[in-house]
């Protein structure tokens, strides 16, 4: 008979099954798949005035209502102040015979509305429910507004007193980092002014992005829609691809005389369009290095980095804090390893090209940030206006066609080659805030 005092196993044999079982669970997980993330599939048609729309879904979205719209203009002026009053005023009381924000009309249809610009585009963004019962006032409502917004005297007046025809401070160094991208003098910025830069804008609409699961009744009202509102719009005419690069010569930085060390030091560096989805993985890395790096050592408190990813005169800029020493007078020499702003677009000093398991650590944690964020429609809708362009070398549809097998085969000689292309650091500025 079976004697239940006795072990199964021997204390070796156990022993040997445990080993084993620990090595074949670390085998499996060597061999097991990548994650896949999520191939969208893309769609194109043009509005009745010829003006380009990409359709992404993907089948995770099935069942789901949640739909982005982002409109795309190219930059039509030369003053940022004239651009930024333009949108504002847009975004406030614009529908005729109403004292509401756009926002405030669209909050009871589940829809939301904002918008952004840089010095060769502008994005128009609206999140909406693709619900019939949503759907269809609120592509009514939006038709209406955007084809004949009407810009208030009080809402100008608002505008004017909270921002004085000033520049925020990353489009004043957007203009000393680049020549020829903004007017020496801006122009008096009046309501006129504005009336006729909206007019100018829907002269020069590039795009058109619909992100998000559509049944056949909701693209049917989306292309209603948009054939309407294109009646007021036109395309924008072609540029050549590839325009040359023109930043400017950065000027002499003289000798720092000053006992107390600066609050703040903001950096400003051009990039080389992007050409392929391991460049935008690149710069990923390659920001979070920076941060990272800067952050942790211990003479910088908050950094924050922007990258605007345009079409021809893409660039970087990062801000970071000085930590207030302990000992003004007494300050120590810079060690020959210490990082600091300068140093991240040094090749041979960026932390991730010289230790590989970091970038690997850096790279394992994109990918886990993607697998969530490529779930997301509103993170599409991002990225279709912020790192891809139309009429550039990345396009919607080919970074949702080859982003998969980008990750999968991305390594540091990939990483390496792209920072030399995509860093032109003759062009790096710096300026220190005291």
């Amino acid at each position: 008979m079976f004697n239940s005092k006795k072990p199964l196993f021997s204390r070796p044999a156990l022993a040997a099954v445990m080993v084993l079982s620990t090595l074949v669970i670390w085998v499996l997980n060597l061999t097991a798949p990548a994650p896949r993330f999520p191939t969208p599939k893309v769609e194109t048609w043009k509005t009745q005035s010829g003006i380009p729309v990409i359709w992404l879904s993907q089948e995770k979205w099935k069942n789901t209502n949640k739909l982005e719209l982002r409109f795309t203009f190219k930059n039509t002026s030369q003053s940022a102040p004239l651009t930024d009053a333009t949108l504002s005023l847009l975004m406030a009381d614009s529908l005729p015979l109403s004292t509401s924000t756009i926002n405030q009309r669209l909050a009871p249809l589940a829809a939301k509305v904002s918008s952004d610009y840089d010095h060769e585009s502008q994005t128009i963004a609206l999140t909406l429910n693709s619900e019939p019962a949503y759907l269809m006032p609120t592509l009514t409502l939006m038709s209406q507004w955007l084809s004949a917004p009407a810009f208030k005297a009080r809402a100008f007046d608002h505008w004017n007193r909270r921002f004085n025809n000033t520049l925020p401070t990353q489009q004043t160094l957007e203009n000393i980092l680049f020549a020829n991208t903004a007017a020496t003098s801006s122009p008096a910025i009046t309501l006129a002014a504005i009336k006729s830069h909206y007019a100018q804008l829907t002269q020069q609409a590039s795009a058109i992005f619909v992100i998000g699961e559509m049944t056949k009744q909701t693209q049917d009202a989306i292309k209603a829609s948009l054939n309407t509102l294109s009646k007021h719009f036109s395309v924008a005419s072609n540029t050549p691809k590839g325009s040359p690069i023109s930043w400017q010569q950065p000027a002499p930085t003289p000798q720092a005389t000053q006992i107390t060390p600066p609050k703040e030091t903001q950096s400003m560096l051009a990039l080389t369009p992007l050409s392929s989805v391991k460049q935008w993985l690149s710069l990923q890395i390659w920001g979070a290095d920076l941060i990272d790096s800067l952050s942790n050592q211990g003479t910088f408190g908050y950094v924050r980095l922007n990258l605007t990813l345009s079409a021809k005169h893409p660039w970087a800029y990062w801000r970071a804090q000085h930590t207030e020493p302990l000992l003004a007078s007494k300050q120590k020499t810079p060690a020959a390893n210490e990082v600091s702003a300068r140093s991240m677009i040094e090749l041979a000093r960026i932390p991730s090209l010289q230790d590989n398991a970091r970038f690997k650590a850096l790279l394992d944690q994109l990918k886990s940030q993607l697998a969530q964020r490529t779930l997301d429609p509103s993170w599409w809708a991002l990225l279709a206006t912020s790192a891809t362009q139309e009429d550039s070398s990345l396009t919607l549809a080919q970074f949702a066609s080859h982003y998969q097998d980008a990750i999968d085969t991305f390594n540091q000689d990939d990483y390496k080659a792209a920072l030399e292309s995509l860093l032109i650091t003759p062009s790096y500025q710096e300026i220190q805030v005291y």
